[in-house]
């Protein structure tokens, strides 16, 4: 109905260069990088997050803030920051040519306050360089000054053939049908209060995908690799950790829409250190950002969901619970007629353990049934057999 309601693109062209995907991203996770010997704001962390996403297949790396110039002892969140220019051992432009030749592009974050000073200068910079898109932070408002400054930011962004995510910002209004390029916002209490909170269980998680999730494409960057129980759960925001499985944490990617899908953690949380993937890495990296059709196939508000997705011929499945271990059966008419290969990824013997299994179904086989962990769920994917 948000979308039904919005108004037409104004962005004529923008099947020939918006694109839906996936980015590594190094804020979450504190710039975790072992590898690097001091990170942080360097071209040295950010070339292993974009090595990272090269072998990954991601299209995308987000670097986030601190890579701008600023006054010295200036926190990097205040507005008074160059955004065209580098900050000290940053270099965006070899960050975009190094990027480049591993087949990866390069998201930039800026402050709203200080691009609504310098748009007529950065937009411009941007493309120049070959920037993909830019994440707008700290709105925090959705009165009529600002959302003016959003039609302003999408359509002069457009010209200059950005993408963008709006960040700190209201619930979706419509305004990703009449601007294309405006991939995905946040609206809503996203992993990153892992960092600092208890506020993100997987009670919350269920109910966010009944309201939120409903509303629009939503930036809550899932994917947190460091599972505990919650008794186990410690605040920090150096490898931050979350109170849900791994499971969830990947059904997550299905059952939330966001054409702009963050991997929230780090590099090293996603593979061993001879880069082959952990358990459950391996669906991130096959998981699509967008998608065909929908379907809620089942759940009750604040206790479980189940949400089925669409790309090409394939079928992707996420099931999420709450706080309590849930018995759910997932009915398979959905899928037509014929025989489907399923791959699955199911809560473990731990909480960062995955069951992984193969196997075949057809859609008048009923329903496949699973015991769902709790703060557990599941990802699931079905291929037609030829």
């Amino acid at each position: 109905m948000v979308d039904d309601l919005a108004g037409p693109s104004r962005v004529a062209d923008a099947k020939n260069w918006v694109r839906p995907g996936k980015a590594a991203w190094d804020w979450w996770s504190g710039s975790v990088a072992p590898s690097v010997a001091h990170a942080g704001h360097n071209d040295t962390t950010y070339k292993a997050y974009i090595d990272f996403a090269g072998r990954f297949g991601l299209p995308y790396m987000m670097i986030d803030k601190g890579w701008a110039w600023r006054p010295q002892g200036e926190s990097v969140n205040l507005p008074n920051a160059n955004i065209t220019r580098n900050a000290v051992g940053v270099h965006i432009p070899e960050l975009v040519r190094y990027a480049r030749a591993r087949h990866v592009k390069v998201w930039l974050w800026v402050n709203w306050l200080t691009l609504d000073k310098q748009m007529a200068q950065a937009l411009p910079l941007y493309e120049r360089l070959g920037i993909a898109g830019i994440k707008v932070d700290f709105i925090y408002r959705q009165d009529q000054e600002i959302v003016a400054f959003y039609h302003r930011l999408l359509s002069e962004a457009a010209k200059h053939h950005l993408m963008v995510d709006l960040h700190a910002a209201m619930v979706p209004r419509g305004l990703a049908r009449t601007y294309p390029n405006f991939l995905t916002q946040e609206g809503v209490m996203g992993l990153e209060y892992n960092r600092w909170s208890t506020k993100v269980t997987s009670g919350y998680n269920v109910r966010t995908a009944y309201t939120r999730a409903i509303v629009g494409p939503m930036d809550y960057t899932p994917g947190g690799f460091r599972n505990v129980p919650p008794a186990q759960f410690q605040e920090r925001s150096i490898g931050p950790m979350v109170m849900t499985t791994r499971a969830q944490q990947l059904a997550l990617f299905v059952v939330y829409p966001s054409p702009f899908m963050m991997l929230a953690d780090a590099p090293s949380a996603y593979e061993d250190a001879a880069h082959r993937p952990v358990p459950g890495a391996d669906f991130l990296k096959l998981v699509p950002a967008a998608w065909d059709e929908t379907r809620a196939l089942g759940g009750t508000f604040g206790n479980s969901i189940i949400v089925a997705r669409r790309k090409g011929s394939d079928w992707f499945v996420g099931v999420l619970t709450d706080e309590h271990p849930r018995h759910l059966a997932i009915p398979l008419s959905f899928l037509g007629e014929g025989r489907w290969r399923v791959d699955s990824w199911t809560d473990g013997t731990g909480y960062t353990a995955i069951d992984r299994r193969e196997g075949a179904v057809r859609s008048r086989s009923g329903s496949l049934i699973l015991d769902a962990h709790a703060n557990g769920g599941a990802a699931l994917r079905f291929r037609p057999v030829r």
